[in-house]
């Protein structure tokens, strides 16, 4: 069993409209609105005798504490998020339609008996979240023969949960759960996301799935060149004449003309690295991390020279842009891993994620490292005491 217990996703708002969803959840069931009264038959999703009103009223309401909690944890731990990207109005009507929309899955594919529950609904918002939020970490509950915790990113976590739903409506596994409106769900879920960004109506992210997709259909592209012949050092192709690659893959022969140079992902990344080493060589720290900002949005695990990262780093540190300083220090511990100093670099993470970003989790695993490993007894009793105060904040 695979239970989720929180994400490391950073609130910028309050989601005032999914607390009101879960608390009118709870609040129709403790008042006797749920499968154990009869009375609530005629607010079900019948098959037989669909109204409309039945697609909005049994998204509501609850078969037994169970199918409560269960719903109102997926609701609580990925709904806060989209209703904090969304705005409330739209997120309440995203809620809403991807309930309706989820029913009618549900009478179109499968329909045998009235069914109730806010799964097709919920099932919605973690379709969504999986297009806004695929590298967003999920802090998951192992239980087997044995109980712990383990982080995935929310790609893969709500990626199984949809590819079991999947599986589960083929070979028309029943038990008492519609299947087929959860995955009418996620379709809408996922389908709604990606409409939204693909027409700028949401903002793009550089962390949401459709760029996932361009950094590695990029990322293929950028090998095919190297493949062919290109120099992504010199910028030229098999014949040593700056050329673009054309689409066929075959070299074509031209003039070596300053505006020939190819306007490719693949180029403007080699162009922000030459630029953020020239930056860094007269010391220009503001023009060389903004240049790294624009880097890692359109390259995916971008990792510059070792003393450059540290830089960069230490002055997105310095002018207080944690999110992207962390990201940084992240990416350097991932690619130097034989640093002499890791453990300065695990005592400035950790830090980093207790005092200013919240993500007590990881600020108390980098500080636990760091206490292990320095040798310098000032740093020793800094770690000491910010883990000290981790654990604190994250238990009150």
């Amino acid at each position: 069993m695979f239970i989720p217990i929180r994400t490391d996703y950073r609130m910028t708002h309050k989601p005032w409209v999914n607390y009101a969803l879960i608390a009118a959840n709870v609040l129709i069931f403790m008042m006797g609105f749920n499968g154990a009264n009869p009375a609530i038959d005629p607010w079900l999703l019948d098959p037989e005798e669909p109204t409309i009103q039945q697609f909005f009223t049994s998204v509501f309401l609850h078969g037994g504490w169970q199918h409560l909690l269960g719903n109102m944890l997926f609701l609580w731990i990925f709904g806060n998020a989209l209703n904090d990207r969304f705005g409330h109005v739209a997120y309440l009507a995203f809620y809403l339609a991807g309930g309706v929309l989820a029913g009618v899955g549900y009478l179109l594919l499968s329909a045998r008996a009235p069914v109730l529950g806010a799964s097709g609904a919920i099932s919605a918002v973690t379709g969504a979240y999986l297009v806004l939020f695929p590298r967003v970490r999920v802090l998951v509950l192992m239980i087997f023969y044995f109980i712990t915790t383990l982080q995935v990113s929310s790609l893969l976590f709500v990626g199984l949960q949809v590819l079991y739903n999947v599986v589960m409506t083929l070979t028309g596994a029943g038990g008492g759960v519609a299947y087929t409106a959860h995955v009418s769900g996620y379709v809408f879920g996922i389908a709604m996301a990606a409409g939204l960004l693909a027409l700028r109506v949401l903002p793009r992210d550089a962390m949401d799935l459709l760029n996932l997709f361009s950094q590695t259909r990029r990322r293929h592209r950028y090998q095919r060149m190297v493949s062919q012949g290109y120099s992504p050092f010199t910028g030229t192709g098999p014949s040593g004449r700056t050329e673009p690659v054309p689409r066929g893959g075959r070299w074509v022969s031209a003039r070596q003309v300053e505006s020939a140079r190819p306007d490719t992902e693949s180029a403007r990344e080699l162009g922000l690295r030459r630029e953020i080493s020239e930056a860094c060589s007269r010391n220009d720290l503001p023009a060389a991390a903004k240049q790294y900002l624009q880097l890692v949005q359109i390259a995916e695990g971008a990792v510059l020279s070792r003393q450059n990262q540290l830089d960069v780093a230490n002055h997105l540190m310095a002018v207080e842009q944690y999110p992207a300083a962390a990201d940084a220090y992240e990416r350097f511990l991932r690619h130097y891993t034989s640093y002499e100093h890791t453990a300065d670099i695990h005592l400035m993470l950790g830090l980093l994620y207790g005092r200013y970003l919240h993500q007590y989790d990881r600020a108390e695993q980098l500080l636990q490292r760091a206490v292990e490993a320095l040798r310098d007894p000032r740093k020793v009793e800094m770690a000491r005491n910010e883990l000290q105060a981790v654990r604190r904040r994250r238990n009150m």
